[in-house]
């Protein structure tokens, strides 16, 4: 099995503190790479640097040798003890790294399970990695796994579909009552954080009349620019509302801005046409009295907690099978790997007990003399049969072990040692 190490840091094992220090800016990370070739126990190597995790990948000739540089490469780059360092980090090696990889692509070792902005994340350190000529055959292999991974994990399961975040479920509640959300027109009331990642979701989700509202009309504007909206002065409120179909509400105001009165103004004004009010303020913006009325329906932060918490459920269902097919892969991706280690050592074996046999022809040639060529011959014959019959039963060995995780890498290094491989096989290696 090739030798993938990772060291690394995740949401996991460390507060944002020690992330935010250990963390590479996407403009360092082609310096640090070549850095990282520069090591004597690393071939090759990529790096992870997002909000949540800092990982480092690299294959290597001896796994310790390279924990060792990889674990003192982020201590001096983040500039913290190794010792104290070291309690938040994680190594893995061989499968391990093989297997935490197409989870982290794959979104199961995200901090929100399932959320899709990881693998666009891997994708664009591996593209630095193969600029920066840090990759070579064996990680671009292992990269291009893991991508196929993530994108069977994606397709064969529904882990992606399901709204995790109170604005997502906002909208998945709106696209639930109405249906196609491009012809609807969508009010926020609120220019803050929680208005501008509702107005995001609703423009992924095909909404393109959107309109804002806020207090400071300059705000309003600022948010309604980034997604091609219209600004409305707060003061419209009541004609902004009539003339919508739903409504999101997000702001920090203490006071109640829609009641049943208005919202009755509203609906005869709208001709009793259905409208949506989602309420994601605390304290409420709207009465949650105004439900009662015909077709107005009215949804609170705690509806929505309990959408977000039941689509929760539904993706740790789906991560169920997401783990079976990411052990799939792992498995398939390992004996590609581990057929490719011994191709290799099997060609070598045969060569050099095919050698040694030579060599013992050779001298018993120079004891005896020149051979008639019908001698000769049938002594050559004989000792690629007698070559080829030693050789069988180690290659036969040497294929079954294959399989074997556990007893593979040591028949393999009992083979290269007695047969005198290693050398070969590094070369071989250096050449692929």
């Amino acid at each position: 099995m090739a030798k993938f190490v990772l060291v690394g840091l995740s949401h996991r094992t460390a507060e944002v503190e020690v992330r935010e220090r250990v963390a590479f800016q996407a403009t360092r990370v082609p310096d640090m790479l070549r850095q990282l070739a520069a090591l004597p126990a690393i071939r090759e190597s990529m790096i992870i640097s997002t909000c949540n995790r800092v990982e480092l990948i690299s294959y290597a000739e001896n796994v310790q040798e390279a924990i060792d540089s990889l674990e003192s490469f982020l201590s001096e780059s983040s500039q913290i003890a190794r010792q104290e360092l070291r309690q938040k980090l994680y190594h893995h090696s061989g499968e391990q790294v093989v297997r935490h990889l197409f989870r982290v692509a794959s979104s199961l070792d995200s901090m929100i399970l399932g959320e899709p902005q990881i693998l666009g994340q891997v994708k664009s350190f591996y593209n630095l990695a193969v600029d920066a000529q840090s990759v070579g055959s064996y990680l671009n292999s292992l990269l291009q796994a893991a991508f196929r991974a993530a994108k069977r994990v994606r397709s064969e399961t529904g882990i992606g579909e399901y709204s995790v975040s109170v604005s997502s479920a906002a909208v998945e509640l709106a696209r639930k009552i109405l249906g196609d959300l491009r012809n609807k027109r969508i009010l926020i009331v609120g220019a803050g954080k929680m208005g501008e990642v509702a107005v995001r979701h609703l423009s992924a989700s095909g909404a393109t009349t959107i309109r804002v509202t806020n207090r400071s009309f300059e705000a309003a504007q600022e948010l309604a620019s980034k997604f091609r909206g219209t600004a409305v002065p707060f003061e419209e409120l009541t004609q902004a509302i009539m003339r919508s179909d739903i409504v999101i509400t997000s702001t920090g105001s203490k006071e109640v801005l829609v009641n049943r009165a208005m919202a009755h103004s509203i609906m005869s004004g709208r001709k009793n046409a259905p409208i949506i009010f989602i309420d994601i303020s605390v304290p409420r913006n709207v009465d949650p009295g105004v439900a009662g009325i015909d077709n107005v329906f009215c949804y609170d932060i705690d509806d929505l907690g309990a959408v977000v918490e039941a689509n929760l459920q539904e993706r740790h269902r789906e991560a169920a099978l997401a783990e079976k097919i990411v052990e799939q892969e792992v498995d398939s991706f390992c004996a590609r790997v581990k057929s490719l280690d011994i191709g290799p050592v099997i060609s070598q074996l045969q060569g050099r007990i095919e050698e040694i046999c030579r060599l013992e022809l050779d001298r018993y040639v120079r004891r005896v003399g020149p051979l008639d060529p019908r001698g000769a011959r049938e002594l050559e014959s004989m000792v690629s049969r007698i070559a080829g019959k030693i050789a069988h039963p180690l290659v036969t060995q040497l294929r079954s072990v294959n399989q074997d995780p556990v007893h593979h890498e040591a028949y393999l290094s009992v083979i290269k040692r007695i047969f005198k491989l290693h050398k070969e096989t590094e070369e071989k290696e250096n050449e692929a």
